[in-house]
């Protein structure tokens, strides 16, 4: 299957997750990332605002606030890059943006991917060396690419969008590590 296949075939299985189960595994799997000694240790997170299916972020964002770490999310720069951008309260910072997801406000300045120690990362389907399809606009491998070696990245994902393997091309970059609400898999192949 070419990955504009399997994009499309995820998208639908994971759109087919009730409402009820999301909302149940994305507790189990939230629980898992803020007691990861990843995310214990970091003092910059950089995670992705939750829309529709995904595993749900808030309270990721949430727990990162109230223990006074720098909580950065996403803003798309249409067909050139992602940023990350510090927020210190979801209901002020963040206005409707770029596909249609919740984005910091333009009056919020972007860090540099040096300041960051972990980032969380969605996808549609993972692999068990870390590798993901995503929504198909390269933004988080660009991204991926220019962070600093200290930085550690954690792909979230329900334990049906788990696949063996996927195609990886030269620009690809995987995650060193997966939460799942059943486990936590360690990418064994390093590209990042």
């Amino acid at each position: 299957m070419t990955k504009k296949e399997l994009r499309q075939k995820a998208k639908e299985l994971r759109d087919s997750i009730n409402t009820e189960s999301v909302i149940q595994l994305s507790d189990i799997i939230q629980n898992r990332v803020c007691n990861h000694p990843w995310f214990e240790h970091s003092e910059t997170v950089f995670v992705y605002v939750s829309t529709g299916n995904e595993v749900r972020t808030s309270g990721i964002i949430e727990k990162a606030i109230t223990m006074d770490k720098r909580v950065c999310v996403p803003r798309v720069i249409p067909r050139v890059k992602m940023e990350a951008v510090p927020i210190t309260n979801v209901e002020n910072d963040l206005q409707m943006g770029f596909f249609n997801i919740m984005e910091p406000k333009p009056h919020l300045l972007p860090i540099g991917e040096g300041d960051i120690d972990l980032v969380i990362v969605p996808g549609l389907l993972f692999d068990r060396n870390g590798f993901r399809i995503g929504y198909g606009g390269g933004y988080y491998d660009k991204y991926l690419a220019q962070l600093s070696d200290k930085c550690r990245t954690i792909g979230i994902a329900f334990e049906s969008q788990i696949v063996n393997e996927l195609p990886v091309e030269d620009h690809d970059m995987n995650v060193m590590a997966i939460i799942t609400e059943n486990r936590v898999i360690i990418s064994k192949e390093k590209r990042y």
